[in-house]
């Protein structure tokens, strides 16, 4: 880690890396548990806490891929972990923390401490504040790093939509009805009866 880094990284403040210029390397070795924050092209920005029915809903989609993969080990399940995908439009790194990623069984020798390289799935709850953010600068990015599934949940407008990969390019995936058929995680039908329950659980 860089010794500019040194007084930020050992006590973070509320709001004090914002702005700041980071690599990948410096940002995921420093304490930032209890901290919204990621790393978009090179700059430390930071979220606002999630509501209660923001988080909800999280625990329902990746408790339901959780149950799923206790008796079909197709891969892992991760809830708010740093994603190291790779340099952005600008050069500078990214690393999100999306609320819920899948890694297919193939690839988890790759994930030795980190996760670097696109998730098979990606799982976003958007809120007023993040919701330009998550359909266009975040979809952009997963779909240009390869992520094969990106499911974009906003509870204000109680909307679940899908994106999937086809041929290089996101494609808008019809989820209605009362379950969708994930591709990304093999076998897996999510009960979007359940999730929409959660969009008024708070």
């Amino acid at each position: 880690m860089s010794s500019s880094l040194s007084a930020a990284t050992s006590q973070p403040a509320e709001g004090l890396w914002v702005g700041l210029r980071m690599t990948a390397e410096d940002f995921l070795c420093a304490l930032h548990e209890g901290h919204d924050y990621e790393l978009v092209d090179g700059v430390v920005v930071m979220s606002p806490s999630p509501k209660p029915e923001h988080q909800a809903i999280a625990v329902e989609v990746s408790s339901q891929i959780w149950l799923f993969l206790r008796d079909h080990p197709v891969g892992r399940v991760l809830v708010e972990t740093d994603v190291y995908l790779g340099s952005g439009p600008d050069s500078g790194d990214l690393v999100y923390r999306p609320e819920v990623v899948f890694v297919r069984a193939a690839r988890l020798p790759e994930i030795r401490g980190r996760i670097t390289g696109a998730p098979d799935l990606v799982v976003e709850v958007a809120s007023p504040d993040s919701r330009r953010f998550a359909t266009e600068t975040k979809k952009n990015d997963y779909q240009r790093f390869g992520v094969r599934e990106y499911w974009l949940i906003d509870p204000q407008r109680r909307s679940f939509t899908v994106y999937r990969l086809d041929a290089g390019r996101f494609v808008e995936i019809p989820a209605a009805g009362d379950s969708f058929v994930s591709q990304a995680v093999p076998g897996f039908v999510l009960d979007l009866t359940r999730v929409r329950q959660a969009f008024s659980a708070w």
